[in-house]
């Protein structure tokens, strides 16, 4: 019988709660593997692991690393996760550099891809797209490990499309707004703006995901802000991880955006002295687009057995 079934009119209605002793849920990872715990948590340097004897298949979470900012904000690391032979090697994917991409994390069969760099680099494996420069689309975001299909490519100034890797968005030079990264497991980078003339420039949002895209640049107006950063999830606590704000500058200057939210960590502030993108999160997240672009967010591992 259910206990918050309604009754009949008049009759008392019963509810879950039977006592003013009952024990509410406090378990904060429902999302986490059914009867496992987390044994290892592995970063990048990384690539020996050792499993106690008798286990022979562990349950990975892979996390690739974040793209790079360029002008537009760097794609998101793809997120893969399953059950594997248990083994005693790993990489873990490096956050790509300024206009780099990331790096691919694995363990045993399990695969993440890194996010693409924020000049209109597709991502890879499950990768979130780049963001578009000021004068192209975003990058195409990836089908990742499971076979669910990426974000396509999107047009200058337009959002990007949703997928597992979700699509970067499109920059512009003419217009007012650029276009944000598409949603997904791993959102897209956003684009950046240089419309001249104009008062206001704001570059485009990262995408959102369990990791964030970063955000787009923004110049040549008489203020320019850059774009935030997409937010992510930890899945050890179903935390919201957030994105980095962008930093504002007058005209001759520039906003930087700010870096995707990771799935360990948040992402950071764009920064206005030097014109450098704010770094993505600790798992994935998307570099931030500037002269300077941020570094995307290092891979991670988790082993659960």
């Amino acid at each position: 019988m259910n206990p918050n079934r309604k009754g009949q009119a008049g009759n008392p209605v019963s509810t879950g709660m039977q006592s003013a002793t009952y024990t509410p849920f406090v378990n904060t990872h429902f999302n986490l593997p059914y009867g496992l715990y987390l044994r290892q948590t592995i970063l990048t340097g990384t690539t020996s692991v050792t499993i106690p004897a008798g286990i022979t298949f562990v349950y990975a979470i892979c996390v690739g690393g974040g793209g790079g900012g360029s002008q537009g904000g760097g794609g998101a690391g793809g997120v893969a996760w399953g059950w594997t032979i248990s083994t005693s090697s790993c990489v873990i994917g490096n956050g790509g550099a300024f206009a780099a991409s990331g790096g691919y994390t694995r363990y045993g069969n399990v695969i993440a891809g890194g996010g693409g760099a924020g000049n209109s680099i597709n991502g890879l494996l499950g990768g979130g797209g780049g963001g578009g420069n000021n004068t192209t689309g975003g990058g195409i975001g990836s089908t990742n490990y499971y076979g669910i299909p990426g974000g396509s490519s999107s047009a200058v100034g337009a959002t990007g499309n949703n997928g597992a890797g979700a699509g970067g968005g499109g920059g512009r030079s003419t217009g007012a707004v650029p276009g944000n990264g598409g949603n997904g497991i791993s959102g897209g980078g956003a684009g950046s703006i240089a419309t001249s003339g104009g008062a206001l420039n704001t570059g485009g949002t990262g995408g959102n995901g369990l990791v964030g895209g970063g955000g787009g640049r923004a110049v040549n107006a008489t203020s320019n802000v850059g774009g935030t950063g997409g937010t992510g999830i930890n899945i050890l606590t179903g935390q919201i991880t957030t994105g980095g704000t962008g930093s504002t500058a007058a005209f001759g200057g520039q906003g930087s955006g700010g870096g995707g939210g990771g799935i360990a960590g948040n992402g950071n502030d764009g920064i206005a002295a030097g014109s450098t993108g704010g770094a993505g999160g600790l798992g994935g997240g998307g570099g931030g687009g500037a002269n300077t672009g941020g570094a995307g967010g290092a891979g991670i591992l988790y082993l659960f057995y």
